[in-house]
C-alpha cells in the first residue's frame, strides 16, 4: 500500500466515507481505483468462525469447519498464558488458511454477576488474570500474522440491556476493575484493534465516548491501532468519528454515510477529523494483509491442543477419595450430557467443529465398563418420571454413579441473561433422588458459569469441565481415570446462593445499571464475608496430589518487587500447582478490599519434586486510583504479601514496608461513605452514598414514548409493535422447530442453538441496533418511521419511510 498520507490526498470524500464503514457483514470497503484491498474479519474468541457464501447479518448460518477450542471460562480457569498463546497461534493459522485477516477476540470483560449470559466467553472476575490471558492470545495470533480485536470496551457485563443500557460506575472502579485488563493487553501486546461495546458508560455510548477512546485508550495507554464497533453498535456516526471510533461494522448503512456526508458539508465534521479515522483504517488494512495462505492446516494437532487446554482448565471442586476412578470397575452413567456434551457456548462464538468427541465416545474408545441411562432430557427442564424411574430401578446394581449434567443451551447463551443460577429442574430432581438412595455420586459438570450447588454435601466428587471444546469428551475421560491430573483453579467465586451476590436483585432490571459495589467485585467483596456465603472461593481447585509452600521471600530492586518461594509436590503423582500472590495494602483512610491478586505462576512438579517459583511485579502495581489526583497512587506503609493456593488458603505471608512514595491525601471521607469502608455492610449503601462516590446525581431515564433504543420486547405494548415482535422473533422460532426434525448431529445442534439464540436474544435488541447491524436489510429510515407509527404519528412515520436516502455511492457501486 502507498504511504498513508499520500493516499489521504488521493482519496475522494466519498471513498473516505466508505473506508470507515464495513461492507457485506465481515469486510471493509475496497477502493479498486487506488488498489486498496478489503480486509476480512470474523469471530474468534473460542476458535475461528468463518462463514461461507451463505452469509447472514447475525453470522449464524453454517460456517467452515474449524477447531472448537474451550471457551473463556475454561481457559481462564487454567491460569496458563502459555496455552492461551498456543491457542492464539492455532486460530491465526486457521485464519490464514481461510483468508481471514482479523479475528474478533479475545473477550476480556469482567464477570461482575454470575447471571450474565456471556460469562462463558469471559475469563475471570479479576482484571489481572483476564489481562494476562488476553495478552497471551493477542501475542500468539498477531505474531503469526493475524490481527485481533480486544472486546468489549468497556463495562459490558450484562446481555439483557447491552444494546442500550447505561452503566453508571465510579471512576475508581472503572479504572481498577473494568479497564485494568484492557490496559494490560493494550500496553503489553498492542492489539490491531479494540472493539467498542454496545452500552453506554455514565451516559455516553462507548462508540462515541471521547474519554474512553481518546483520553484513556490512545493518550494515556498509547494505543496505536484502530477502534472497531461491535456489530450494530453505532448510535451517532459523526459523534463516533469525533470520539475516535474508526470503523463501523457491519456497515452498508446508508443513513450513516448520508450523515457523514451532510455533516462534512455543513462543517459539523471536519475532513481532518475524518482523516484521522481513515488513516487508522488504512494502516489496519495494510498491517493485516495476508502475504501467503498455507496449502493445508494440521487440524489434528489443533484438536490435540484443544484437548490439552480442556484438561488444563478443568477444576476438581470436590473429591472424597473417589477420583481417579478404576477403569476395571463397572459404572452406571446417568445424564443426557454424557451423549450430548455441551462443549461450547451459543451465539456469535458458535463453531462448526472439525471433530467432536463426547464422553460416551471416549468411554467406548477406551473400553470403559459402563451402563448408560439418559435420566433427563437436556432439551427440556421438566423432570420425566419414566426416565427417572428407569435410573432408580437400575441404580441398586452399582456402587458408583457417574452423573453428567450442567447448564444446557436452553439456559445459557449470549444475547440474554440467565433468570436464575440454578441447574435445570430435571437435573436437580434426579440428583436429589439419587442422593436419597445413598449412592456415591461423581458429578461431571458442563456449563459456562456459576450455578448453585445445594446438593454439594451429598456428592462424593465434582469435576467441573466448564465448556471444554470439541475434544472435551476425551479430556473428561483422562481426568476421571487419572491419566491426567486436574490442575485448573476457579477464576470466579462460586456463591452458595444467588442471594449472596451484592445488588443481585436489581441486576438488569432497567436500562440504568448502578454499579453500587464499586471496586468490590467478586472475591474483593466475598473475602470480607463469612465462608458460609461461598461454596467455592476464587482460586480454588483440587488435585490428585498435594503441594507444600516454604521459604517465602520478598525483595525490592528499584521499582521492581520480587516474590519467591519453594513449592514441593508432596504426593505420589505428577501435577501442577497455581501459586497465587495476593497483597494486602496498609489500613489507611482509603477504602479497599482485604487483599487483591497481584501475580501468579503455574508450576509443574513430579512426585516429591521441589521448584522455586518467582513472581515479579512493579511497585506501581500496588497502586489504587485516586480520583482527585486523577492518577495512580501507591500508599506508604506495611504490605502483606500472601502466597496462596486460593484466596482463602494462604500458605506463606511476608510483611514488607514501602515508605518512599509521595503522600497523596485520600479522596474519601469515611463518614460520607460508611458502607464502602465496611464491605460487610456494602449492600446497605444508600443512593446518597453512591452518588457521592459517583460524583453526580443519578437521574432515572424517563421515556414515555417508544424510541430507537426501545427493546423489541417493549414494543409489545402496541398492536403494531406486537406484530413486528412476532415477525422478528418468529425467524428464530422457525429455525428452532426445523432443527427438531433433523437427524442428531452437529448440524442439528448448531441450528437448534442458533434458533434458541435468536428467540431469546432478539427481544433484547433495539430498533437502532437491528437496523445498523442488518447491512441495509432493515433500513434506518424504516426503523425511524416505525418509531413514529408506534407513537401514533402515522403520517410522519410513513413520510420518513418514503424519504429517499442521499448517501454517497460506495466504491462497489461506481465500478
Amino acid at each position: 500500500m502507498k504511504n498513508v498520507q499520500k493516499l489521504l490526498k488521493e482519496l475522494s470524500i466519498e471513498e473516505k466515507v466508505a473506508l470507515v464503514s464495513g461492507h457485506d457483514f465481515w469486510e471493509t470497503n475496497a477502493i479498486p481505483r487506488l488498489n486498496i484491498p478489503s480486509m476480512y474479519m470474523t469471530d474468534g474468541p473460542c476458535g475461528l468462525r468463518k462463514q461461507g457464501e451463505n452469509r447472514d447479518h447475525l453470522g449464524l448460518n453454517e460456517s467452515e469447519k474449524t477447531t472448537s477450542f474451550p471457551t473463556g471460562a475454561t481457559f481462564g480457569s487454567s491460569w496458563n498464558p502459555d496455552n492461551m498463546r498456543k491457542m492464539g497461534e492455532a486460530v491465526a493459522k486457521e485464519s490464514l488458511f481461510f483468508g481471514v485477516n482479523m479475528i474478533l477476540g479475545p473477550a476480556i470483560n469482567i464477570k461482575k454477576n454470575p447471571r450474565c449470559g456471556r460469562n462463558f466467553e469471559y475469563l475471570s472476575e479479576d482484571p489481572l488474570l483476564s489481562g494476562e490471558m488476553g495478552k497471551a492470545f493477542v501475542l500468539g495470533a498477531q505474531e503469526n500474522g493475524i490481527g485481533t480485536s480486544v472486546k468489549h470496551f468497556a463495562v459490558n457485563n450484562n446481555e439483557d440491556y447491552r444494546f442500550m443500557g447505561d452503566m453508571l460506575v465510579d471512576e475508581r472502579a472503572l479504572r481498577e476493575i473494568y479497564l485494568r485488563g484492557f490496559e494490560k493487553v493494550v500496553k503489553e501486546s498492542q492489539p490491531a484493534t479494540v472493539m467498542s461495546a454496545y452500552n453506554k458508560v455514565n451516559g455516553v455510548f462507548c462508540g462515541e465516548h471521547p474519554y474512553l477512546l481518546n483520553t484513556i485508550l490512545r493518550k494515556e495507554w498509547g494505543f496505536q491501532g484502530a477502534v472497531v464497533s461491535d456489530w450494530g453498535g453505532v448510535n451517532d456516526r459523526t459523534a463516533s468519528i469525533k470520539a475516535g471510533m474508526d470503523l463501523e461494522m457491519p456497515g452498508d448503512c446508508d443513513y450513516f454515510r448520508e450523515q457523514l456526508w451532510q455533516d462534512l458539508q455543513s462543517g459539523q465534521l471536519t475532513e481532518a477529523e475524518l482523516d484521522r479515522c481513515v488513516a487508522r483504517v488504512l494502516r489496519l488494512i495494510d498491517e493485516t494483509q495476508i502475504s501467503e495462505r498455507p496449502a493445508s492446516i494440521d487440524f489434528d494437532a489443533h484438536h490435540q491442543l484443544s484437548e490439552d487446554i480442556a484438561v488444563d482448565g478443568a477444576v476438581l471442586m470436590k473429591n472424597q477419595h473417589m477420583l481417579p476412578l478404576d477403569k476395571e470397575e463397572q459404572y452406571l452413567v446417568v445424564g443426557d450430557l454424557f451423549r450430548k456434551m455441551r462443549y461450547q457456548g451459543a451465539g456469535s462464538s458458535l463453531i462448526n467443529p472439525t471433530n467432536c468427541v463426547s464422553p460416551e465416545q471416549a468411554f467406548k474408545n477406551h473400553n470403559v465398563h459402563f451402563t448408560y441411562l439418559q435420566g433427563y432430557d437436556e432439551a427440556d427442564s421438566a423432570p420425566r418420571l419414566a426416565l427417572e424411574t428407569e435410573v432408580l430401578e437400575k441404580v441398586g446394581d452399582f456402587d458408583k454413579v457417574l452423573f453428567f449434567g450442567g447448564q444446557t443451551d436452553y439456559v445459557e447463551s449470549e444475547g440474554y441473561d440467565r433468570p436464575t443460577i440454578q441447574l435445570p429442574e430435571n437435573q436437580r430432581s434426579l440428583l436429589q433422588k439419587l442422593t436419597e438412595a445413598g449412592k456415591k455420586i461423581v458429578f461431571v459438570m458442563y456449563g459456562g458459569s456459576v450455578v448453585e450447588l445445594p446438593f454439594i454435601d451429598d456428592v462424593a466428587a465434582l469435576l467441573n469441565m466448564y465448556l471444554p471444546g470439541q475434544a472435551g469428551g476425551e479430556a473428561t475421560r483422562k481426568l476421571l481415570f487419572g491419566e491426567a491430573n486436574p490442575s485448573g483453579k476457579l477464576a470466579e467465586t462460586w456463591v452458595r446462593r444467588y442471594q449472596e451476590v451484592p445488588f443481585g436483585d436489581t441486576y438488569v432490571t432497567s436500562k440504568q445499571e448502578l454499579y453500587q459495589e464499586s471496586i468490590y467485585v467478586g472475591y474483593r467483596y466475598y473475602d470480607a464475608l463469612s465462608e458460609e456465603k461461598v461454596s467455592f472461593p476464587f482460586g480454588f481447585g483440587l488435585s490428585y496430589t498435594t503441594f507444600a509452600y516454604q521459604h517465602a521471600v520478598v525483595s525490592r530492586n528499584g521499582d521492581q518487587l520480587t516474590v519467591s518461594c519453594e513449592v514441593t509436590n508432596t504426593g505420589k503423582v505428577a501435577g501442577a500447582e497455581i501459586v497465587q500472590l495476593y497483597v494486602s495494602a496498609p489500613t489507611t483512610d482509603v477504602f479497599k478490599p482485604v487483599k487483591e491478586l497481584r501475580g501468579y505462576q503455574k508450576v509443574w512438579l513430579a512426585p516429591q519434586e521441589t521448584k522455586q517459583i518467582t513472581i515479579r511485579l512493579q511497585v506501581a502495581d500496588l497502586a489504587y486510583y485516586n480520583v482527585k489526583a486523577q492518577d495512580w497512587v501507591v500508599e506508604n506503609g506495611q504490605y502483606q504479601f500472601h502466597l496462596a493456593a486460593a484466596v482463602n488458603d494462604l500458605r506463606e505471608t511476608v510483611s514488607f514496608a514501602i515508605q518512599d512514595q509521595a503522600d497523596i491525601p485520600s479522596p474519601y471521607q469515611a463518614t460520607e461513605l460508611p458502607s464502602y469502608f465496611e464491605p460487610k455492610q456494602l449492600t446497605n449503601v444508600t443512593q446518597t452514598e453512591f452518588e457521592q462516590l459517583l460524583g453526580h446525581q443519578v437521574v432515572p431515564e424517563q421515556t414515555t414514548e417508544y424510541t430507537m433504543d426501545s427493546k423489541l420486547e417493549e414494543l409489545r405494548g402496541s398492536l403494531i409493535g406486537k406484530v413486528f415482535y412476532h415477525f422478528v422473533v418468529g425467524v428464530g422460532e422457525k429455525q428452532y422447530k426445523e432443527s427438531l426434525k433433523m437427524p442428531d448431529g452437529p448440524s442439528k445442534d448448531s441450528k437448534r442453538k442458533n434458533g434458541m439464540f435468536l428467540m431469546k436474544m432478539m427481544p433484547n435488541n433495539s430498533l437502532r441496533s437491528m437496523s445498523v447491524s442488518s447491512s441495509g436489510r432493515f433500513p434506518y429510515k424504516i426503523a425511524e418511521g416505525l418509531v413514529d407509527i408506534l407513537n401514533h404519528r402515522y403520517f410522519r412515520g410513513v413520510k420518513k419511510m418514503m424519504k429517499k436516502t442521499q448517501a454517497p455511492q460506495l466504491p462497489k457501486e461506481s465500478v
